[in-house]
Formats: C-alpha cells, structure tokens, sequence
C-alpha cells in the first residue's frame, strides 16, 4: 500500500478511551482507504492495539520536549511528502494545558500543517480562579499561533470560529460523526424490544457527568412521574451508579461497558433519547450524533456553544439549558406524540447524512487535498 503522507497527532488513541480517540481512529481509517498508509502517533497506553488495515501507530511517552525530538528523527523514516494532522484539543497534551514546547515545535516543522479544533481554549470566566485565566490566556496565544501556522483549519463546532478571530474565516467546518454504528437491522431492533420488554423507552448515552446530570436527574424523575408506564434505559460508563441515585427501582435500566455494537442496537429501541449538554448540543456531542444517526428521536439542550443548524433544522427538540422541567414536559409530549416523533427521527437521520456523518467527512478532506 503506498504511503498517503498523513501524520496524526493525537493525544488519544485506541485502546485508550475517548471522543478524540475514536474520532481520529474513524478519520485515519478513513484516509487509509482513500490515499494509502497513515500514520497515528500518540502516547503509550495500557491493553492491545487495534490494528486496523493501512494505519501504522507510533506510540511515543508523550509530547514533551524530549518526545518531540524523538518524533523528529523517525519521521524521516516515512517515505514521500508528509502533512502533520493535529487533532488539538490543549487540556490533552499536558503541562496542564499549557504545551509550549508543542506548539513552538510544530511552528518550526517544514511540513503542511493540518488542525483540527476540538477546542480552543479554556474560555476567561471572571469567576474562575486566578490560575486558570493565567492558562486560558496562554492557551489562547498557543490557539492563534497554530491557527496562523496552519495550512488548513477545521473546527468541530461553529462556536470555535469566533474564538480563532480572524483566522476563523478560513475555518472548514467539520462536525464529528457517531463513533458507533449506524445502522442496526429491523429484526435486531425488534429482538431488542422484546428482550427490554414494556415500553415506551426513554434512553439516555453518555458518561453521566455532573454538568450533564444536573438536568438529566430532575428531568428523568419528571417523566416517570408523568408517564408512569414509561421506562428508563441509561447507557454508558457510569449508568449504574446513576441509575441508582434516581430512586426509581426496577423502572430504570442500566448498562455499562457494551461493546459499539451493542450501544447502537440499545439506542435503536429506544422510543426517544434525553441528552441535555452544559452548553447546548453542538456538532462535537457524539452521544447525540449517535441518535441521530440511528433516527431516535431526541430532546435535548440549546446553549451558548449550540450550532444555528440545530435550531433551523427541525431535526431535534430544543430546551433552554438549565431548564430541566421544560426538557421534561417536551419529552412527555413526545411520549404522547408518535406521529410528532417519527417525524422528528427522520428529520434527525437525514440531516446526520447530509451534514455530520462520516461519508461527508471523507468528501471534506478529498476536497481539501485537492484544493
């Protein structure tokens, strides 16, 4: 196979848990399949590799000083022209996020230079403490130094163009596709059902983190009040003990550590998801991207970090953030509204294909490297 030129950084990658991980697995893959060999490097980590056809991964410590030299002397061992792809995310690269040596390394390298902006920055908060607007301002210095460096700019969400001022407009808009299975077969969905019995469902996937659960919880509780005949189904890392603290019995069903497979075939039968999000839903969440891909209906949050397509589309039902009753009494509707929630399914699975799966991301980059 003939070497595509591609070099990943990531300070994820699999075995190691994480969006980013699965995303840069998803993207290198991809490229793989279309240019050649590619190459991954990211940091060591417990457990096997994944191996996958045409993606080489190098693993290095990490990306300090000492590894970036290491990095310089094996990249020549790649043949034909090379394009360092950063998948940036600051809080991942260590020294508290602040990785100077990183950026400084990356400004003087000779190769084109891709980036993708799961982040940008901390953000200033006035009442954060004193040291953390010490590193949003460098993070902000490290994002604007990258950004005028790169050949090419993608950004995961339309909130981080602002915040690259104006090397934003140049920024290619690059949402991040389910990083699990989108399609299930009708028969498996209908097993399914009958395997979780009763119903209707209301589902939720993520990490249950306390950001998240602080409207999840209340809004959960409302819907088994309203709806005494629905049930909960939770999904992911940290479903069992949330499960519990609802107080709901053997009306809340947990699962935790499922496979890919698995989690979709769980989302497919649900009858519609709960995924509110701090700030807003936006194209980065691939716990709603999941959903979506799958056509569930979902309920979930408009933000300060929410993309204008979700407010245009239709695709999905929108309650402020911080609003936990309203997320609530738009779930109990749905619940009475099946008509309201296959059109809210379809809606939500055609706009995934048009805009945010992972053949449009593949159509993004080959324009890109023709360009």
């Amino acid at each position: 196979m003939a070497d595509s030129g591609f070099h990943f950084l990531s300070a994820e990658y699999p075995p190691a848990n994480g969006g980013v991980s699965d995303y840069t697995r998803l993207l290198a893959r991809a490229l793989a399949q279309q240019h050649g060999t590619v190459h991954v490097w990211a940091p060591r980590v417990s457990g096997p590799e994944v191996p996958d056809e045409g993606v080489v991964v190098h693993r290095v410590a990490d990306f300090g000083p000492r590894c970036l030299e290491e990095i310089s002397e094996r990249l020549p061992e790649a043949t034909g022209p090379r394009r360092l792809f950063l998948q940036y995310v600051p809080t991942a690269f260590g020294f508290r996020g602040m990785n100077v040596p990183l950026i400084r390394w990356l400004l003087r390298r000779p190769e084109p230079l891709w980036i993708q902006f799961h982040e940008v920055a901390l953000g200033w908060k006035l009442w954060r403490k004193p040291h953390l607007h010490v590193v949003n301002a460098v993070e902000v210095w490290m994002a604007a130094a990258l950004a005028r460096r790169a050949d090419r700019i993608f950004i995961s969400i339309e909130g981080w163009r602002p915040r690259l001022g104006r090397e934003g407009e140049r920024a290619i808009w690059l949402p991040i596709p389910s990083n699990v299975p989108t399609d299930v077969p009708a028969s498996v969905v209908s097993a399914t059902r009958r395997e979780l019995g009763g119903g209707p469902w209301v589902g939720h996937f993520g990490t249950y983190s306390p950001g998240i659960t602080r409207d999840l919880r209340p809004a959960l509780r409302m819907v088994a009040g309203g709806a005494p005949q629905a049930s909960l189904l939770l999904v992911g890392r940290g479903a069992t003990a949330f499960a519990t603290s609802l107080g709901l019995g053997t009306r809340v069903r947990a699962e935790e550590d499922l496979s890919p497979e698995a989690v979709a075939t769980r989302l497919a039968a649900c009858d519609l998801l709960m995924q509110p999000f701090p700030d807003g839903i936006s194209t980065r969440r691939t716990s709603a991207m999941a959903g979506l891909a799958l056509g569930v209906p979902i309920v979930t949050s408009d933000g300060h970090l929410t993309d204008s397509v979700w407010r245009t589309s239709g695709a999905v039902s929108l309650a402020p953030v911080g609003r936990a009753e309203e997320l609530g009494r738009l779930c109990l509707q749905l619940l009475q509204d099946p008509a309201r929630r296959e059109e809210l399914g379809r809606r939500g699975k055609a706009l995934y294909a048009e805009r945010f799966s992972l053949e449009r991301t593949r159509a993004v980059l080959q324009s890109t490297n023709n360009a």
